[in-house]
C-alpha cells in the first residue's frame, strides 16, 4: 500500500537492540532528511527508505522505470555471525509518478554478501563472490526463478573487498572492480567463465566481460569498491584513503610486451594520501590505529557526474571540466571535487563554493553513503546503507572487536536512497521526452527512442540505449546511426553511435575514416581504438602522430602495435619523439614494440631526432629504453647494431648516458642467456672498450684522496660501477676496484652504488668485502648492507655467523630487519634466526604492551619524541614535511589516547589493511626482495619498501611471491626505544595530531 515514506520511525527491535546510553538513536527518514546538509542552491529529496528498501549497497534502473536495488543484509559476517548469507536484490517500483518509490517486491534472496547490480537483457547481473549470476523471472510473479552462475572462483574473505562494479563500457563490456584483494598475476584467483568452461587468471587486476559469450578479460587494478568511467572513456578507480585514481594505461596493452615495466598505470587524482573531509557530523571513535577521522578512510565509489542538470556543461567541451563525487561512509558525507585535463590525465582542485562542509553531509552519524550515480534524471542518487557502524570488524583491534561487538549489525532494518537535485529544477523537456528508465512504461521503449536517447545529455541514458539497441541488432538502424557517428550536432552522440555500430558488427571504413578526423579529440581517440578491430586506411592513423591531444597519441601508440603495415614503425618512431616527455605514452610505445619491429623503431626514432644536438635527457631517456628492447627481443645483428650506436657517433659524447644505455644492453643479454661471444668480434670489442672506460673511471676516483680533484668523476661513479664485475678473468680485480669505494673517503651515493652493485653479484665474496667494511660505515650505508645481505640466502646464513660470533651485535638489527631475516623462505634458516633473535624479540604483543604502559604516566617531551619519530618511524611514515608515504601516514591516527597510540606502535599487526600487508618475491637470480605490492601489471610487479624505495620486478624473473599476512611495519620496536623513548613519541604524535586536526 501507498504511504509516507517520511513518517517511519525507529521500531521497538532497534531500540532494544540500542542498549547503551552512550550510542545514539536511528532518526526517523524523515528527520535524517533535516540533518542532511547540501551545497546551497541544491536540495535532497527521499526517493525510498525502509521498509520498502533495507541495507541497500547498490543500484541500477531498468527500462520500465524500475529501481533495482542490492541489498547487503548479511553485512558485516553474516545473518549468523558465522558467514550465514542473507543478501537480497529488490525491485523497487513509483506506481503513481511522484517520485516516491512506494511499491517494493522481494526479487532474490540468500545471496552471499551481495555487492553490484547491472540490468542485463530481461533480467540483471548480480555479484556476489564466489559468483557472478543472472537472475530472471520468467514467470512474471516478481520473484527470480533463474538462477544462472556466469563466473565462478572470485576471492570470499573480507565483505568490503569482493568483486563489485558492473559498469557499462563504451567498447561494449561490462567492467568491474575486483575489491582490492592483492594475491598475485595468476596467484590463487582463477576465474571459471562458466559459459566456456576455461579458467582465467586475474589475480589482483580488475576485469571485463562479455556475459553473453564468457568472455573474461583482466584489466589494471584493483579497485576497492566501484570502477567508473566519465563520458569519454576514462576509467577510475578508488581504496579507502584514496579518493580518486584515474587508470590511464591498460593492461592489454602492457600484456604484449613482457620484457617492458611500465611505469604504475594508475594516477591518483585527488591527493594527497588521506586527504581532508569536511562532515557535517560529529567526528567518531576510531579503532583501527590506522584510520583517521577528518580525512578519508572509508572512499567507496567514485564517480563522474554525467549530465548537466546539477552543473552546466563548459562550453569549451574539448577542455571541459568535470565533477567527481566519491563516498565517505564513516564520515557521513559525499565529497566533491573538479577534475580537469593535464597531459593524459587528470588534476583536481575543491570547489569553492564547498570549503566548510562537503556536497552532501549529513549530522546523523547513522547515514551511510556508500553508493553514488548520475541518475536517468540528472540527479545525483546517493545509496544510503544505515547503519550504526559501518568499519569491519576485521580492521579493528581486539578492544575495539569487543567494544562495538553488540552493535555489528545495528541498524540492519534501515535503509535509504535520495536524489540531488537543483533547487526548484524546472522539468526538463529533453529528460521527459527521452525519459528511459524514469517512466511508468505502459509499454515498451522503442527502438526510434533508443536512437534519440544517444543524443541524450544523460550518461545513463545513452549507455542503457546503446546497450539495448546492440541487443535487439536491428539492422534497420544501421543507416541512422552511420548518419548520426557522421554528423550529429553533439560530439557524445556520435562516439557512442560509433560504439554501438562497432557493437551491432557493422562499421564501414568510411565512416571510421570520418571518425578519426573528427572535429573533437574524444571521438578520435575512440575511433582510433575501434581501427585495432575494423579496416581503415592506414593514411588516416598516421595523420594523427602530431594529434594536439596527448590523449589520441596514448590510444595510437598502442593500436599502431596491433597493426602489420610497415609504415606503423615510422608512425611509432615519430610518436616516441614528439612525446618523449610524456611517459604514459612512452609507455604505450613500448608495449607495441616486438622481435619484428623493434630495430626498425629504433632506427627510426634515431632518425628523428637526429637534428637535435645535444640530444635532451627526455631523448636520451627513450633511446636507452629502446636500446634495451632491443637487446630484449632483437636478432644478433641487431643487437650488434645497438652496440655500435652506443659506442659511435653523436651519442657517445655523454659518457654518463653511454655508460647506461651499455649497462642495459648488458642486463638485457643476460637475461636472455646470450653470452659475448654470440656476438660479432666488432660488438665485443665495443663492449669491452666501454667497460675498460668504466674501469678506469672507478679506478682514478677509488684511488684518490682528495674528492675535489676527481669531483666530477667521482658524480659518475653511480653509473660507471653497473658495467664492472661482467667479465670473469676480470672479476677478482673488479671487486678490488669496487671495495675501495666502501671507505669514509668515498661520498655516501657512490658508496651506496658500491653496495647496490656488489649486491647484484652472486659470489661469496661480494658478501665479505660488504662485511669486512662494517665498522667504518655510517647508517645509512650500514642500513644499505643489511638490506643487501638479507636478499641473498647464503648471504643471510653468512650475517648470521656474524652476529653468532659476536662480531655483529643483535642491537644493530632494528625491528625491521629483524623482521625481514625471520621471514626467509629458507626454513632451517629461519628457525636458526628465530632462535638467535628470540632474546631480543617478544612474541606476545600483548604483554609488550603491557610492559609499556608505565610510558603512558610518564612526562613526554615533544623535541625529543620527534628525534625518535625521525630515527625510528621516518622511514615509512609521513608528518608534515618530515618521512616517507610507503606505510600510512600518522596523521591517520583517530583515536588519540595515549593507550590506543601505544598499541598501534608496539602491535602493528593487530588489524593491517592488505595493501599494507608484507610481500617477498624471489627471483630467478636468488634474490629476494620484500616491500609493500605497490604496484601490479601484467608484464611486471613493484615492491615498495622504507623510505619509498622500490624495486621493479619483471614476471618473467618471478621464481615464487609470497605474502606475510603481516604489516610492513615490523613487530620489536620495544628493543630500539625505552619508556621514555615512548612517552616521548607519544607525545609528539599527539600533538602533531592536534595540531593538524586544527588545521581549517
Amino acid at each position: 500500500p501507498e504511504r509516507d515514506l517520511q513518517d517511519n520511525t525507529p521500531s521497538e527491535a532497534d531500540a532494544a537492540q540500542v542498549d547503551n546510553e552512550s550510542v545514539p538513536q536511528p532518526t526517523s527518514p524523515s528527520d535524517s532528511l533535516k540533518r542532511i546538509h547540501v551545497r546551497d542552491g541544491y536540495e535532497v529529496q527521499l526517493v525510498a527508505c525502509e521498509p520498502e528498501v533495507k541495507d541497500p549497497v547498490a543500484i541500477d534502473w531498468g527500462l520500465d522505470g524500475t529501481l533495482w536495488v542490492v541489498e547487503m543484509a548479511d553485512y558485516p559476517l553474516g545473518m549468523d555471525g558465522n558467514g550465514q548469507p542473507g543478501g537480497r536484490v529488490r525491485r523497487l517500483q513509483d506506481q503513481n509518478g511522484d517520485g516516491r518509490y512506494e511499491t517494493s517486491t522481494l526479487f532474490a534472496e540468500g545471496l552471499p554478501f551481495p555487492t553490484g547490480i547491472l540490468v542485463w537483457g530481461d533480467g540483471v547481473l548480480v555479484t556476489a563472490a564466489p559468483e557472478i549470476l543472472y537472475l530472471e523471472d520468467s514467470t512474471g510473479d516478481g520473484a527470480a526463478d533463474v538462477r544462472r552462475v556466469l563466473y565462478r572462483g572470485f576471492l570470499e574473505g573480507n565483505q568490503q573487498l569482493r568483486v563489485n562494479g558492473l559498469r557499462w563500457g563504451l567498447d561494449n563490456w561490462v567492467y568491474c572492480a575486483s575489491g582490492s584483494h592483492h594475491s598475485g598475476y595468476g596467484e590463487g584467483n582463477e576465474i571459471l567463465s562458466v559459459i566456456t568452461g576455461q579458467l582465467h587468471p586475474i589475480g589482483s587486476g580488475d576485469f571485463r566481460i562479455q556475459p553473453d559469450t564468457g568472455a573474461i578479460e583482466t584489466l589494471v587494478g584493483p579497485s576497492q569498491y566501484g570502477r567508473n568511467r566519465d563520458d569519454w572513456g576514462n576509467w577510475f578507480g578508488v581504496q579507502n584513503s584514496r579518493p580518486l585514481w584515474h587508470f590511464v594505461l591498460e593492461d592489454q596493452h602492457i600484456r604484449r610486451n613482457p620484457h617492458y615495466s611500465p611505469p604504475n598505470p594508475i594516477q591518483q587524482v585527488v591527493t594527497p594520501l588521506n586527504p581532508r573531509v569536511y562532515p557535517a557530523s560529529k567526528l567518531e571513535k576510531r579503532f583501527h590505529s590506522f584510520e583517521e577521522s577528518g580525512r578519508f578512510t572509508s572512499a567507496c565509489s567514485a564517480i563522474i557526474y554525467r549530465d548537466e542538470l546539477l552543473f552546466a556543461r563548459s562550453a569549451d567541451q574539448q577542455q571541459a571540466q568535470q565533477h567527481a563525487f566519491t563516498c565517505e561512509p564513516f564520515h557521513n558525507l559525499v565529497q566533491h571535487n573538479l577534475i580537469e585535463p593535464e597531459g593524459v590525465s587528470f588534476g583536481f582542485r575543491r570547489d569553492p563554493e564547498e570549503s566548510e562542509v562537503d556536497f552532501f553531509a549529513s549530522e546523523d552519524r547513522w547515514c551511510r553513503p556508500v553508493m553514488v550515480r548520475t541518475g536517468p534524471d540528472g540527479a545525483l542518487w546517493v545509496v544510503d546503507m544505515y547503519r550504526y557502524m559501518i568499519e569491519h570488524p576485521e580492521w579493528l583491534p581486539e578492544n575495539g572487536k569487543e567494544e562495538l561487538r553488540p552493535y555489528y549489525r545495528l541498524g540492519d532494518q534501515h535503509g535509504r536512497i535520495y536524489r540531488v537535485i537543483p533547487v526548484q529544477a524546472s522539468p526538463d523537456s529533453e529528460s521527459a521526452r527521452l525519459s528511459l528508465g524514469m517512466r511508468r512504461a505502459s509499454k515498451g521503449v522503442t527502438t526510434l527512442e533508443l536512437l534519440l536517447a544517444l543524443e541524450s545529455r544523460n550518461g545513463w541514458q545513452r549507455d542503457m540505449a546503446q546497450r539495448e539497441l546492440i541487443r535487439r541488432d536491428d539492422p534497420s538502424i544501421i543507416q541512422r546511426l552511420t548518419q548520426m557517428a557522421a554528423s550529429s550536432e553533439m560530439p557524445l552522440a556520435r562516439l557512442h553511435a560509433l560504439c554501438t555500430l562497432d557493437g551491432i558488427g557493422y562499421l564501414s571504413a568510411e565512416v571510421l575514416s570520418i571518425a578519426l578526423a573528427d572535429s573533437h579529440s574524444g571521438v578520435r581517440r575512440h575511433a582510433v581504438r575501434l581501427a585495432r578491430k575494423w579496416p581503415c586506411k592506414i593514411e588516416s592513423l598516421l595523420t594523427l602522430v602530431d594529434d594536439p591531444d596527448p590523449n589520441v597519441r596514448l590510444e595510437l601508440a598502442a593500436t599502431l602495435g596491433e597493426l602489420q603495415e610497415p609504415d606503423v614503425n615510422a608512425g611509432l618512431a615519430r610518436i616516441a619523439a614528439r612525446s618523449a616527455d610524456e611517459p604514459y605514452i612512452v609507455a604505450n610505445v613500448m608495449s607495441s614494440l616486438n622481435a619484428t619491429n623493434v630495430s626498425n623503431v629504433l632506427s627510426q626514432f634515431l632518425a628523428e631526432i637526429a637534428d637535435q644536438k645535444p640530444l635532451n635527457s627526455d631523448h636520451r631517456n627513450v633511446t636507452s629504453q629502446l636500446l634495451a628492447q632491443v637487446t630484449a627481443q632483437g636478432k644478433l645483428n641487431e643487437i650488434d647494431s645497438a652496440i655500435m650506436l652506443v659506442c659511435d657517433g653523436e651519442l657517445s659524447s655523454d659518457r654518463m648516458w653511454q655508460y647506461a644505455a651499455m649497462g642495459e644492453l648488458l642486463d638485457g643479454l643476460a637475461r636472455r642467456q646470450v653470452e659475448w661471444d654470440t656476438l660479432s668480434g666488432a660488438g665485443q670489442l665495443q663492449i669491452v672498450k666501454i667497460i675498460d672506460s668504466a674501469r678506469t673511471l672507478v679506478r682514478e676516483v677509488g684511488e684518490s684522496k682528495t674528492s675535489g680533484a676527481t669531483e666530477d668523476l667521482a658524480e659518475m661513479i653511480p653509473g660507471a660501477l653497473p658495467l664492472l664485475l661482467r667479465q670473469p678473468i676480470q672479476h677478482d680485480a673488479d671487486l678490488k676496484l669496487v671495495s675501495q669505494l666502501l671507505v669514509p673517503q668515498s661520498s655516501i651515493e657512490n658508496q651506496l652504488a658500491a653496495v647496490n652493485r656488489l649486491g647484484d653479484d652472486p659470489h661469496s665474496e661480494a658478501a665479505e668485502i660488504m662485511l669486512r667494511g662494517w665498522s667504518g660505515y655510517g647508517p645509512t650505508v650500514r642500513s644499505q648492507v643489511l638490506s643487501t645481505l638479507a636478499s641473498r640466502t647464503p648471504w643471510s646464513r653468512r650475517l648470521l655467523d656474524e652476529v653468532l660470533t659476536h662480531r655483529l651485535s643483535p642491537a644493530e638489527l632494528d625491528a625491521a630487519m629483524r623482521s625481514r631475516l625471520i621471514s626467509t623462505p629458507d626454513e632451517p634458516l629461519r628457525q636458526d634466526w628465530e632462535r638467535v633473535l628470540a632474546t631480543s624479540n617478544t612474541s606476545d604483543r600483548r604483554q609488550v604492551i603491557a610492559d609499556y604502559e608505565k610510558s603512558l604516566t610518564m612526562q613526554g617531551d615533544v623535541g625529543r619524541g620527534a628525534k625518535v619519530f625521525s630515527q625510528r618511524c621516518a622511514s615509512c611514515h609521513r608528518i608534515g614535511n618530515e618521512g616517507y608515504e610507503v606505510g600510512p601516514n600518522l596523521l591517520s591516527i583517530t583515536d588519540k589516547s595515549p593507550a590506543s597510540l601505544l598499541a598501534a606502535v608496539l602491535d602493528p599487526s593487530a588489524a593491517v589493511e592488505s595493501r599494507y600487508i608484507s610481500y617477498g618475491v624471489l627471483t630467478d637470480d636468488g634474490r629476494i626482495h620484500n616491500g609493500l605490492l605497490s604496484t601490479e601489471t601484467a608484464s611486471s610487479m613493484t615492491l615498495l619498501n622504507s623510505e619509498s624505495k622500490s624495486v621493479t620486478i619483471l614476471r618473467s624473473e618471478i621464481e615464487e611471491i609470497r605474502a606475510s599476512g603481516k604489516s610492513l611495519m615490523p613487530e620489536g620496536l620495544e628493543k630500539e626505544v625505552t619508556q621514555q623513548d615512548m612517552a616521548d613519541l607519544l607525545q609528539f604524535l599527539r600533538r602533531s595530531l592536534a595540531s593538524d586536526q586544527a588545521k581549517p
